[in-house]
């Protein structure tokens, strides 16, 4: 049976997650990726369940197979991407001596000091930037293996992470919604506040103008993660441009920061808007 989770999410400052492929100077999103989102949840079962790093990464495809929507937007920051210099380790052969060594002579060499992109999630107000993610899965039950697990607000309550390990998160509030009082509407013109995939066959059509300002990311694909390791990792599927999506992401203006950007649609085929207590995502159906 269909559930829902709507978890509010507040950033310490931000968070890094950068575009996989662009030298090693890549900027960051604007947002945190669906399958970021994913990773976070999936760490969040991992250490529930005491399974290891490498174990734990083949949750993602399990979440994505029963993933059925994913949106996120913000509710009161505006997120300024931007570059910094950071101190990291050189893996690399050079002059016949491989990097990173202990040798004293060559420890300097051993370090680069690239600019690398991190997103900083700036406020108007006192509070911390916070967050609201809406997603969908096809039942609550996850495969594993030979196990089962069975995904409950407390795997969103223990995230604590999205992206880089510096990008430290806080749940504030975790609402699960089931079948029967998730709604779910079909073949209609709907509005949402949240960021949402187009194109390819994603059958979305934007009607008019949307309200705010709303921008175009393109991530790996959240519902077709089929495996992640070494003969299907996302990260090089995302460097040679395979499983894409767009996704209309919406941005706080600076402008009237309290316009909330939203988008009308109309939903065709097998897209389905699901909605709760005026939270609206879309996704398959």
């Amino acid at each position: 049976m269909t559930v829902g989770f709507i978890v509010d999410l507040e950033f310490t400052w931000g968070f890094q997650c950068r575009v996989a492929g662009l030298s090693k100077t890549s900027p960051s999103f604007y947002y945190p990726p669906p399958t970021v989102i994913l990773g976070g949840i999936a760490e969040s079962i991992a250490r529930k369940y005491n399974i290891g790093e490498n174990d734990g990464k083949k949750l993602i495809p399990m979440l994505s197979r029963n993933l059925l929507a994913i949106g996120i937007k913000p509710l009161n920051c505006i997120p300024i991407t931007y570059q910094a210099l950071s101190r990291i380790i050189a893996v690399r052969e050079a002059g016949g001596v491989r990097y990173p060594t202990p040798e004293p002579k060559y420890i300097l060499k051993s370090f680069d000091a690239p600019a690398r992109g991190h997103t900083l999630l700036s406020t108007v107000e006192d509070d911390a930037p916070q967050m609201k993610l809406f997603a969908v899965f096809k039942g609550d039950e996850i495969k594993f293996g030979e196990k089962g697990f069975k995904l409950s607000e407390n795997d969103f309550w223990r995230i604590h992470r999205l992206g880089s390990k510096e990008s430290l998160v806080s749940v504030l509030d975790v609402v699960k919604v089931d079948d029967s009082t998730l709604n779910k509407t079909r073949n209609a013109t709907i509005e949402t506040t949240y960021s949402f995939p187009i194109g390819g066959d994603f059958d979305v059509k934007i009607v008019g103008r949307p309200k705010g300002l709303w921008v175009e990311e393109e991530y790996i694909d959240p519902f077709k993660v089929e495996g992640y390791d070494e003969r299907e990792n996302p990260i090089v599927n995302y460097m040679f441009g395979k499983k894409l999506i767009k996704f209309k992401v919406p941005l706080r203006s600076v402008g009237d920061f309290m316009e909330k950007p939203t988008c009308k649609l109309e939903i065709r085929g097998n897209i389905v808007a699901y909605e709760y207590k005026g939270e609206v995502v879309i996704g398959y159906g």
